[in-house]
């Protein structure tokens, strides 16, 4: 089991075994302005993965180093560091959850949607689309890619 202060200054609840996929409820109201203005992405990164209380990383997108945010900002959006630089894409968007949905038992399913606000990496353009579908493992709060699908940027 993990608890944790989520979207720090967003939302505030605990999370714990069998209350994440009711706190999602509350999670999609971040202003939808930014996804309807959204482009098409030319990033694709095909690993993300890290820990719902801490960090996530965003690896395999064909660029020779891989980016990082803290987990806080996964389901509104945030700004990802990329490699040891100071380069950063922002972005922000709308998580969404409907409880398990295809992930496997003991998870807990996002889908987000969004659009780059900001960048200083080179590696996306402001108004990109920003999506990924996400399972969290309830016990142990490991982040992955929902099987078969891809994050883009």
């Amino acid at each position: 089991m993990f608890h944790g202060s989520l979207m720090k200054g967003v939302l505030a609840f605990t999370l714990g075994v069998g209350t994440l996929g009711a706190a999602a409820a509350g999670v999609t109201t971040v202003a939808a302005s930014a996804v309807a203005s959204a482009t098409t992405s030319p990033l694709v990164c095909h690993k993300f993965w890290g820990y719902f209380y801490s960090t996530v990383y965003v690896t395999s997108c064909g660029l020779p180093t891989k980016a990082h945010f803290a987990a806080t900002n996964l389901l509104s959006g945030g700004t990802l560091t990329w490699g040891k630089s100071t380069a950063t894409t922002t972005y922000a968007g709308v998580a969404t959850s409907a409880g398990q949905g295809a992930c496997a038992t003991g998870h807990v399913g996002y889908d987000f949607t969004g659009s780059v606000t900001a960048d200083t990496s080179g590696h996306v353009t402001v108004g990109d689309l920003v999506t990924y579908d996400i399972c969290v493992n309830t016990a142990t709060g490991v982040i992955k890619l929902l099987h078969r699908t891809v994050a883009s940027f």
